[in-house]
């Protein structure tokens, strides 16, 4: 089939969660034999790869958008639709997908549904990838937020976004999730024997520089400047880290954690690593300390992945199965400390049960893409020969 990839962000450099989820798609549905054409933003001037095509360069995230998120919002009130899509209308990306057109269209991320309306006009068939319940995500954070107009227009979205989501489900000819209570949720919109749990292996960690010594105790990664991982962040450093003995070493790393409130002199923030897979090859054991949000975390599949000793609040290991023996689960401040010093007194690295369950995991989740697809080209097949 020549399937047409509708994304937000062009994935191909991985930078984020989300780009790692959208690329792993790309490049099962690649190993089953498709053509598969991606189209997305850029975040610069830089050439995509073969195979894709950047409708325009564009800041999409709010806080680097300067004067474009007045516009976003202006017309996400005019068209009544959430400010979170409205960010990626395009005129462009309209355009690009006339002149692609093909078999199979690919929504990637709910916050595209824009092109819901229009789809038929660039393929027979319509997958759905919902990386979250994005209805549910924003009701969770509205209630969180202290600032009132920002609460408002996370409510907001979130009542629109549960119709759009519900007409996508409706709509969709298969919906994949990633993970059984998003598969449960969209089921229940109107999905009914459509949805798919694929079960998503994230991306190989390979240190830059091959390190067999570890530098610290406790390791922490991930993207902090997020709101949803940041109120994790602040609440291993505020209840978490005052429970460790003051010998023990944390270095935490990502963007966000430049500037750490309440931090102890054994905890140091290092912002931004460019070797993430040495950071964590030299910790002695990971700490995920989820306390929000919702879909699965690939932090904590790279993690176990990785064979590093973990301990994760039982939130971050959601939807994960046949956990090896070196992953532990805590949820209040005492038992979360407590799993981490038993971690680093008796965990072990076990590389090779990582890369095993990762390859297991790696190799399920390409069947589960290849079999899906299978299933809508010969519907698409039969649908054909029915209306000649």
């Amino acid at each position: 089939m020549n399937i047409l990839f509708a994304t937000t962000s062009l994935p191909h450099a991985r930078s984020t969660g989300a780009e790692i989820a959208s690329q792993a798609f790309i490049d099962a549905m690649r190993m089953a034999g498709h053509k598969v054409h991606v189209l997305g933003f850029a975040r610069d001037s830089s050439p995509p790869p073969p195979g894709s095509t950047a409708a325009e360069i564009r800041a999409i995230e709010t806080a680097s958008a300067g004067w474009a998120k007045f516009g976003w919002l202006v017309g996400s009130l005019l068209r009544h639709q959430p400010y979170v899509c409205e960010k990626f209308r395009s005129q462009r990306y309209v355009d690009l997908l006339d002149q692609l057109a093909g078999d199979l269209l690919v929504i990637d991320h709910t916050q595209m549904c824009w092109l819901l309306p229009q789809w038929q006009r660039w393929a027979k068939s319509l997958v759905f990838i919902a990386h979250n319940h994005e209805a549910a995500l924003y009701a969770t954070q509205a209630k969180r937020v202290r600032n009132m107009p920002q609460a408002m227009l996370l409510t907001r979205d979130s009542h629109l976004l549960r119709t759009l989501e519900t007409q996508l489900a409706q709509a969709a000819n298969q919906i994949w999730t990633l993970s059984e209570a998003e598969r449960s949720a969209f089921e229940a919109m109107g999905g009914h024997g459509k949805t798919s749990l694929m079960p998503l292996a994230g991306q190989p960690l390979l240190p830059a520089t091959r390190r067999a010594e570890k530098l610290f105790d406790i390791g922490l990664l991930g993207t902090w400047s997020w709101d949803v991982n940041g109120r994790g962040l602040e609440w291993f450093v505020r209840k978490v880290l005052p429970l460790l003995p003051a010998h023990v070493s944390v270095r935490i790393a990502g963007r966000g954690s430049e500037h750490l409130p309440g931090a102890t002199p054994n905890c140091i923030g290092l912002g931004f690593v460019p070797d993430a897979a040495g950071f964590v090859a030299s910790a002695r054991v990971l700490a995920i300390p989820t306390i929000t949000g919702a879909g699965i975390q690939l932090k904590t599949i790279e993690a176990i992945a990785s064979g590093t000793p973990t301990v994760s609040t039982s939130l971050g290991l959601r939807g994960l199965t046949d956990l090896p023996g070196y992953v532990a689960a805590a949820d209040t401040p005492e038992q979360f400390a407590t799993a981490l010093m038993l971690q680093l007194h008796t965990g072990r690295q076990d590389g090779t049960a990582g890369r095993s369950w990762a390859q297991k995991r790696q190799e399920a989740f390409e069947r589960h893409v290849a079999t899906a697809l299978a299933k809508l080209e010969g519907w698409s097949n039969t649908a054909e020969v029915a209306v000649s």
